[in-house]
């Protein structure tokens, strides 16, 4: 069984989330109750500056995931995952600074839109994410078309987010989601990727009328097959 190591905390709900997913599934497909074989999981929760307000940050942003990178691997893990997607911009501060592989959650959810063999999704997350090649570049690439929400809509859903790491999130909230992935749908989008680890404590699959990729469920999946493998 290999240890995995998270470096999360960008923000902290959305890693407690991913922890409570990959013990989930560890029971449920894995039989880890049986044998108490539950995985070595170290997490970092990492105060890394906001560089999607402020790109002036991102310099230290790369020392500090390059930094973390290193200590957990110096701690033992096998592999690491990041359970922010924006901060997957700077993904390759961190594996450059490493030997050890990293489970990258854009590859992951790009990898289930080709098994189901989407031909167009919608995206949401923060501003980088739903404007930048982070998501855009790999969709595309697979032959993927991406629909984004109109620029008012996107600044919606940073509110929405926005909400959720100040603890103030609501059923307006919800409801905001759910207005503008049904207009994802009326564009063409086949299904929606919840790009930003955050989304997901406000939107499901039983709230939307078309699938949902939710991007930390995914990575948590992935991780679990990694570690059993």
């Amino acid at each position: 069984m290999k240890t995995l190591g998270v470096i999360g905390g960008m923000g902290p709900q959305a890693s407690i989330r991913f922890l409570e997913l990959v013990i989930q599934r560890c029971i449920k497909e894995f039989g880890v109750v049986d044998n108490n074989e539950f995985p070595h999981i170290l997490l970092s929760n990492l105060p890394a500056p906001d560089i999607i307000a402020n790109r002036e940050n991102e310099g230290e942003a790369r020392r500090m995931l390059a930094e973390e990178g290193r200590k957990l691997e110096g701690a033992g893990v096998d592999f690491l995952v990041m359970t922010c997607n924006s901060m997957h911009i700077l993904s390759d501060s961190c594996t450059n600074a490493v030997s050890i592989p990293f489970l990258s959650i854009i590859d992951t959810v790009v990898n289930k839109a080709l098994t189901e063999e989407r031909k167009s999704v919608g995206l949401l997350g923060t501003m980088t994410t739903m404007t930048s090649d982070l998501y855009m570049a790999p969709l595309q690439d697979a032959g993927i078309e991406v629909v984004i929400p109109p620029s008012q809509e996107r600044e919606r859903v940073v509110r929405c987010i926005l909400n959720v790491i100040a603890g103030r999130a609501s059923d307006k909230d919800v409801q905001a989601l759910q207005e503008i992935i049904r207009g994802l749908q009326e564009g063409s989008a086949e299904a929606v990727i919840l790009g930003c680890t955050e989304l997901p404590l406000l939107i499901n699959q039983s709230l939307s009328e078309i699938p949902v990729l939710d991007s930390l469920e995914l990575l948590a999946e992935a991780s679990c097959e990694e570690i059993f493998r």
